[in-house]
């Protein structure tokens, strides 16, 4: 066994890169749990309709302004190119369903013997749609599974709740054992309209995101006198992600471009494009240093991770 920690300073070659460690053999990703490609379906031009509190969508849609829908045929290219064992996630950076091709998307990424995962409000998925991906066995812990955003009485997440809508949070709840690792959170206390089929849920922490939350407090109240789970590093030291994925849980927009993680609303770190690049060409090395990394809650000082490697690598 071999512990090795040696950093050295690069000349950037993507934007935000501080630090990172030399170039290894192996394929990085294969060293975290549960490695992940989080797609971002759609970015309307006013971002999500759904808008929750906690979503720096104006960061977003100010940094964002190329194709607001993601093509089946896009998609498809792109997670061919994803090899077998990364996760794909359905999440990203506003509601998937709000694309009409998420569901036959998703049904894709399992065919293809990926893991999936989805988080979604509902908003924009119809019942047949679920119908269409309710038994997939979707992958659990860490950050899986089939997660259903409930609205909440605060209105914090801005739900448009129409008959429609009703009519489906109803049968997700009647087929809920069917779901492989489904669960439920919510923002606040349960909306009333939803409370006799989800009751005693926990109210979710939530993050800064990165600190991208602080560029929206002028413009959303509700967030004036929030206090955020979060802790900012001292810029002086190199930092890096503590997630379960390690750096590789990565996000890809409607055109193909990846950024480096579910906080970076702000587009901040491009890593690539998975429609004119490889997987492999895009992923950062292991333990990379970004800035990003220091106003996040889940970044850590490099100096602090201890990294060994089995002597066949």
């Amino acid at each position: 066994m071999a512990e090795l920690i040696k950093v050295i300073n690069v000349v950037p070659k993507k934007k935000g890169v501080i630090f990172k460690h030399e170039k290894y053999t192996h394929k990085p990703w294969k060293d975290a749990n549960s490695p992940t490609m989080e797609f971002t379906t759609n970015i309307p031009l006013k971002g999500c309709p759904v808008d929750c509190v906690f979503c720096p969508q104006r960061v977003l849609t100010k940094s964002y302004n190329d194709l607001t829908m993601m093509t089946f045929e896009s998609f498809r290219t792109m997670v061919d190119k994803i090899p077998q064992e990364i996760r794909i996630t359905f999440a990203g950076f506003t509601e998937p369903f709000v694309n009409k091709q998420c569901a036959d998307m998703v049904l894709y990424a399992h065919e293809k013997g990926h893991p999936v995962s989805v988080f979604t409000t509902g908003i924009g998925m119809s019942i047949e749609q679920f119908e269409k991906i309710a038994d997939i066995p979707y992958a659990g812990q860490p950050n899986g599974g089939f997660l259903l955003h409930l609205p909440d009485r605060e209105r914090r997440a801005k739900h448009p709740i129409t008959d429609k809508y009703r009519e489906l949070l109803a049968h997700i709840h009647k087929n809920r054992d069917r779901i492989q690792n489904f669960d439920v959170m919510c923002m606040g206390e349960v909306h009333p309209e939803f409370k006799h089929l989800w009751w005693n849920i926990n109210v979710t922490k939530m993050y800064s995101r990165a600190d991208n939350l602080e560029k929206e407090r002028l413009l959303k109240p509700e967030l004036v006198d929030e206090t955020f789970y979060w802790t900012k590093h001292n810029k002086a030291q190199p930092v890096t992600c503590n997630c379960p994925e390690q750096l590789y849980h990565n996000v890809c927009l409607p055109n193909g471009d990846v950024v480096l993680c579910c906080m970076d609303y702000n587009l901040e770190h491009l890593i690539g494009n998975l429609i004119t690049e490889s997987y492999e060409d895009i992923v950062p090395e292991q333990w990379t240093c970004f800035e990003m990394c220091n106003s996040c809650e889940n970044g850590v000082p490099l100096n602090e991770i201890k990294l060994t490697y089995s002597s066949n690598l």
